[in-house]
């Protein structure tokens, strides 16, 4: 874990000394320093100046060494300066490239090989890089910034164009350091916000005149032009293996993946909620851990008395997490979080991710989180393991195609409290269609024989980059405001591109939903564990925690400055909260409905609040 930060403006000369980039890049270093506390690095160039912070317990030794960043090397009369933020899983293939090509790469760090490699493939040695990374190149000579960002967006990068500069941050709150660029919220952000929250466009970061370099992508910065390319798409093919062959590719593929991330100065530790995802990370992790694994769970205060199961939630986590510890002999803790606990971090939820969020599913896991950095840096979790292996209902409900969001179907709750003219301006299914259209156009389908396939295919697609994202993001930011270092085993590229071309029929074998990951997980986990139906990440059914944020929402409504006055309609509001409501489906995948709503609209208030948000709509 690390950031990265600077800012670049090809036609100015800025003196070695200038104050004006020594305090700059100083506030957008120090509103970073949560997710790189042990390091912190600075470079000044006559257009600019970036600095990296690091975090020690992020580093993964590997064959090559760690180099303080930023990194310059000059090769053929070219001067370069490298940062990212991130990991390379690869680099003894980029050595052995290096090699080849003639350069020794004996005594080279890690950074040393990566901009070596940009040295004799330019650009193109992107698509040689396996890993989570968001990386900046400088080519001094030619004056020009590049921003790189991995496959699957599993490490941030944002930007901003003003007056000539290009600033770039792994957040958004560091770009805002930058003096003449101002938060601010345009009617197509708030659209964006009503119509796909807590979801993004890709390279959308809904404040106006921001943007985020998107998954896959790269970009190209000079005084002459400012270029996005694609890098890395996701290709259809037909697959061709066995069930056999599936499954041993699988297998190599996940063996990789945990052999990549698992190797740290820090031991690790894993949350654990009983679920078939976090129990196989587990157990892996337990397998390469000498002393006994230190394990962590949540709870929510009287959820076993007001837990009701559904078709979503089958069965609370505690009875199968002990069976877990028992299985592995684990060092576990189970952290419990209250209402009002809950409540007071829906406001630091914010505060990480820059955004309003999943409301109290992302509050809750920012105060688990927290308590669980406390004492361990590293930790591993289960997620996106339903993204790729088919686990969410949508993945099953193929009878047609709906045209729109599979986990945010049907759009009424969104718009329930919206003042009536906001309701016609911001044409909330069109937002929600455009995006849809725009990214489904993103793959070509033209290959496949049967509308299924067809629909399958598109379905996978969308899940990695919406709701993948989404989960992504979540467990960056949870991690990083607590300068801790969150292990994602699951969103690994090459696995995923693999399992995008696996047809349903093999992923549900025998009706079996993420049968694949069940084959894998049968030498792993105990029967009961293996076989567990589907339970999402838990939140509270307690009717305080309700009736807590229904009471907050009335209450900053009576204030007559309030900014939500502008955003939603105060008597419709109050009826909401005075009255039993049923929004049938959750709005947005599988645990928001009521409650969260009110709560994501109070987000959007300590959001707007917070960071002093203009409103331009």
């Amino acid at each position: 874990m690390s950031s990265i930060a600077g800012f670049f403006q090809p036609n100015t000369i800025y003196s070695k000394e200038n104050e004006f980039c020594i305090k700059t890049i100083h506030d957008m270093s120090q509103a970073l320093i949560h997710r790189g506390p042990d390091e912190q690095s600075f470079y000044y160039f006559p257009q600019g100046a970036f600095n990296q912070n690091f975090l020690l317990a992020g580093y993964i030794p590997g064959t090559f060494r760690h180099e303080m960043q930023p990194v310059t090397r000059s090769y053929k009369d070219n001067s370069y300066t490298l940062i990212y933020d991130g990991f390379i899983s690869n680099s003894e293939e980029i050595a052995m490239d290096l090699e080849y090509h003639q350069i020794s790469t004996k005594e080279m760090s890690l950074e040393e090989l990566l901009i070596y490699s940009f040295f004799i493939h330019g650009t193109d040695f992107i698509k040689k890089l396996r890993g989570a990374f968001s990386l900046a190149v400088l080519d001094q000579t030619q004056k020009t910034l590049y921003l790189f960002r991995d496959p699957l967006g599993l490490r941030p990068l944002f930007y901003a164009y003003k007056n000539g500069t290009l600033v770039f941050a792994s957040e958004i709150k560091s770009i805002f350091k930058y003096p003449a660029i101002t938060p601010l919220l345009g009617e197509e952000g708030l659209r964006e916000l009503i119509a796909l929250g807590p979801a993004r466009k890709p390279g959308s970061a809904i404040f106006q005149g921001i943007s985020e370099v998107k998954p896959g992508h790269f970009i190209t910065f000079s005084q002459d032009f400012f270029i996005e390319e694609t890098y890395h798409a996701f290709t259809i093919q037909e697959h061709l293996d066995s069930f056999e062959d599936t499954m041993d590719n699988i297998s190599y593929l996940l063996d990789q993946s945990f052999h990549s991330l698992n190797s740290s100065v820090l031991p690790a530790s894993c949350l654990l909620s009983g679920g078939l995802d976090s129990s196989i990370v587990t157990a892996k992790i337990a397998k390469t851990t000498p002393l006994s694994l230190a394990t962590y769970s949540l709870e929510f205060d009287n959820s076993r008395q007001f837990f009701k199961a559904n078709a979503f939630q089958p069965s609370l986590d505690a009875p199968f997490v002990e069976k877990m510890v028992l299985h592995l002999n684990t060092k576990h803790t189970v952290h419990t979080c209250n209402n009002r606990q809950q409540f007071e971090y829906l406001k630091k939820s914010v505060l990480a991710n820059d955004l309003p969020t999943m409301a109290d599913v992302d509050a809750s896991y920012i105060f688990f989180c927290e308590k669980v950095g406390s004492q361990n840096k590293i930790v591993f979790t289960g997620e996106c393991a339903d993204e790729i292996f088919c686990g969410y209902p949508w993945y099953h409900n193929y009878e047609e195609d709906p045209k729109m969001f599979p986990w945010s179907a049907d759009s009424s709750a969104r718009t329930i409290l919206l003042n009536d003219n906001l309701i016609s301006k911001l044409d909330i299914d069109a937002c929600s269609l455009e995006a849809y259209n725009g990214t489904c156009k993103e793959i070509s389908l033209d290959g496949l024989n049967t509308p299924f396939e067809h629909l399958h295919q598109k379905t996978f697609y969308l899940t990695i980059r919406y709701f993948m994202q989404t989960l992504i993001n979540r467990g960056d930011r949870a991690a990083a405001i607590n300068s801790m270092d969150a292990r994602m085993p699951f969103a690994h590229q090459e696995l995923t591109e693999y399992l995008f071309n696996v047809p349903l029929q093999m992923q549900t074998k025998n009706g079996e939903r993420k049968h694949l990951l069940r084959e894998y997980a049968k030498s792993l986990l105990p029967e009961e564990i293996r076989s567990r139906k589907k339970s999402p990440y838990p939140k509270t059914y307690d009717p305080g925690y309700e009736a807590m944020v229904n009471n907050e929402l009335l209450n900053v409504l009576r204030k007559p400055d309030c900014p939500l006055h502008a955003i939603i309609d105060k008597e419709k509001a109050e009826n909401f909260c005075r009255q039993t409501k049923n929004l049938g489906k959750p709005w947005y995948g599988q645990l928001m409905a009521g409650p969260q709503l009110v709560a994501y609209y109070l987000q959007i208030l300590y959001w707007i609040e917070t960071y002093n948000i203009n409103l331009d709509f």
